[in-house]
């Protein structure tokens, strides 16, 4: 047996902490930012909150005994959680107590789906068990509104197993709650609850609904027509009346969760010229805790708390350094998409124009990737509105004038030329592509069909008007 004794020369890329720390920060919105901050501020007595109204106290210098104190008892100075601190460390940022004014100020959250319907049966004069039964039912539902389980299902797990029909006096009950539709089985169901819950006579309408919802979904009017018996008209108002329905009922009650936006960047227009400010107002200012400073100079015997300071205080650094380097990238990617969109910011958004990241990363002399990691869940406030940076960054078509039209104004194009078609005879795709292509728009097809969906454009078929 022979063993041989090789070499091989491997070349392996490695992020350093503080590059993976810098990304990450740069990768979150302002409101996550803060979140990150707090922590930690809290958990790196390295940190200190930087007084902006007032300079900060300079500490007392430390006493000749500081060395020979126990090394809990200075680290618990260090971190300044001493009420008999003449600096006291900061639990919370400046904007507090703002911030607590503006909760008390901000509506409370309204009742969801199931708050509402249990606050309307208790209003409802039905027997004490019926009402039981029911509320058990209404914790069945989902999001939707409809039942999630069989009916028949219902008594294996309520408590007492009512009997059937105790159990359909309560499906009686929650399905005559608002809105109508609650409580259905399926969309079938749901739908029918719907049509009779007015007490008048719909049966084309039901018929269409309990075998042809498919045939519907297709707009084939003329083949439900020949199928029912019935003219294309009749077919037409029952299709008015069925698509006014709503197949979840449940949205239109159930509270959904407030996403608050807080723009990043600002730019104003003053005098004819866009200035440009990056809003960190919120975010606290951070350095380097004096105090954990001179605690580090007088463990200098003690290689445990030594070590443990200069950990705590060199993150500390790659924290503060991060958010600088964050808020420098987010200001020079600003600058170059307002210097690429001036006539949007100063016209509207019918004036943007085609940009690739690709050409801010080559103006700003990152990566893409940095410029795709830093425009993530940021908004830019212009003039004309709040926008996501991303809404800047679209493809574009070659036009008439040899140059790129952004794909926001092309779906614009055909949006305006659906809308004033003839509905009788809808623009197919390579109508639309023949319409816009005179208009000086190198487009194909296949791009035109793709644009049409991402406005969720029906297709031709489906925009017939019988």
């Amino acid at each position: 047996m022979r063993l041989e004794l090789t070499q091989k020369l491997q070349q392996q890329q490695v992020l350093a902490p503080q590059m993976i720390l810098s990304m990450d920060i740069l990768l979150l919105p302002t409101l996550d930012l803060e979140q990150r901050i707090q922590d930690e501020f809290s958990e790196n007595p390295a940190l200190e909150l930087v007084e902006q109204e007032q300079p900060a106290v300079k500490p007392e210098p430390a006493s000749g005994d500081t060395a020979d104190r126990p090394l809990d008892e200075r680290l618990r100075d260090s971190r300044d959680w001493s009420f008999e601190d003449k600096n006291p460390r900061k639990s919370s940022f400046a904007a507090t107590d703002a911030k607590h004014a503006a909760l008390q100020n901000t509506p409370g959250k309204p009742p969801g789906l199931k708050e509402s319907l249990m606050e309307q049966l208790r209003l409802k004069r039905i027997p004490e068990l019926t009402r039981e039964i029911g509320e058990n039912i209404i914790s069945c539902l989902d999001s939707r509104g409809y039942l999630d389980c069989a009916p028949e299902e219902l008594s294996d797990w309520i408590e007492n197993n009512p009997a059937p029909e105790e159990i359909k006096d309560a499906l009686e009950a929650v399905r005559g709650l608002d809105p109508a539709g609650i409580c259905a089985t399926d969309l079938e169901d749901c739908l029918l609850l719907q049509l009779r819950r007015d007490g008048e006579n719909h049966r084309l309408e039901e018929a269409i609904i309990g075998g042809h919802l498919q045939e519907l979904s297709q707009n084939k009017l003329p083949a439900l027509a020949r199928a029912l018996g019935r003219s294309v008209e009749e077919i037409k108002k029952a299709a008015e009346l069925i698509s006014s329905l709503d197949p979840m009922p449940g949205r239109q009650i159930d509270a959904e969760e407030t996403v608050y936006i807080r723009p990043d960047v600002l730019v104003e227009e003053v005098d004819g010229s866009l200035e440009i400010s990056v809003l960190d107002y919120s975010l606290p200012r951070l350095e380097i805790s004096r105090s954990c400073r001179t605690a580090l100079r007088d463990a200098r015997k003690d290689r445990e708390a030594s070590a443990f300071l200069r950990r705590k205080i060199e993150s500390a650094k790659w924290l503060i350094q991060a958010l600088e380097q964050r808020q420098r990238t987010i200001k020079d990617i600003a600058v170059a998409i307002v210097e690429h969109q001036q006539d949007f910011m100063l016209k509207g958004p019918e004036q943007i124009r085609a940009l690739k990241m690709q050409t801010i990363a080559d103006t700003v002399g990152v990566h893409i990737s940095t410029i795709s990691r830093a425009i993530k869940g940021k908004y830019i406030e212009t003039p004309v509105g709040i926008f996501e940076m991303r809404y800047f960054f679209t493809g574009g078509v070659d036009n008439a004038e040899g140059e790129i039209e952004s794909r926001r104004n092309v779906c614009r194009r055909i949006s305006t030329l659906v809308e004033t078609e003839d509905k009788k005879k809808p623009l197919s795709d390579t109508a639309l592509t023949r319409l816009l292509q005179e208009q000086g728009l190198q487009i194909a097809r296949r791009t035109v069909t793709k644009y049409r969906e991402q406005e969720n454009i029906p297709a031709s078929r489906l925009r017939r008007s019988y």
